[in-house]
């Protein structure tokens, strides 16, 4: 009987090896959407006080989808992260300019109609669209 029950639990932990192996593999052959994607920064524009900045970016998700413009408000010392934008995302790449009017008034203006994202707040930044 000892025996059975020591290939029962040899065969269960070669079974869980072989499960968690093959869930390590899917990660890494098929990594998450925002990893297959990239964001350029193109402008970063820093709030009065210098707390704060705005990075405006271009997002590629490769070549079967067109770029994407992506305003993201960060502390000032952060990196843009590989997401999409967090109070302003656009489809193609719309002329638009960014500027803060002080240091908790963002303004987004130009071509800010064709949008998937159009916050006018976020973390108690207020944003307009001129």
């Amino acid at each position: 009987m000892p025996t059975k029950k020591r290939m029962l639990l040899v065969l269960g932990s070669v079974l869980l090896l072989a499960v968690g192996g093959y869930a390590l593999s899917l990660h890494f052959l098929f990594p998450s959407v925002d990893d297959l994607c990239g964001n350029d920064d193109l402008v970063e524009t820093v709030s009065p006080n210098g707390q704060l900045k705005a990075v405006t970016f271009r997002r590629n998700c490769g070549a079967t989808t067109s770029y994407s413009t992506g305003v993201s408000i960060l502390p000032a010392r952060h990196k843009l992260p590989n997401k999409s934008g967090n109070v302003f995302t656009a489809d193609q790449e719309p002329s638009i300019s960014v500027r803060w009017i002080d240091d908790r008034t963002l303004s987004i203006s130009g071509d800010t109609q064709t949008h998937y994202l159009h916050l006018t707040e976020f973390r108690g930044v207020r944003i307009t669209y001129d």
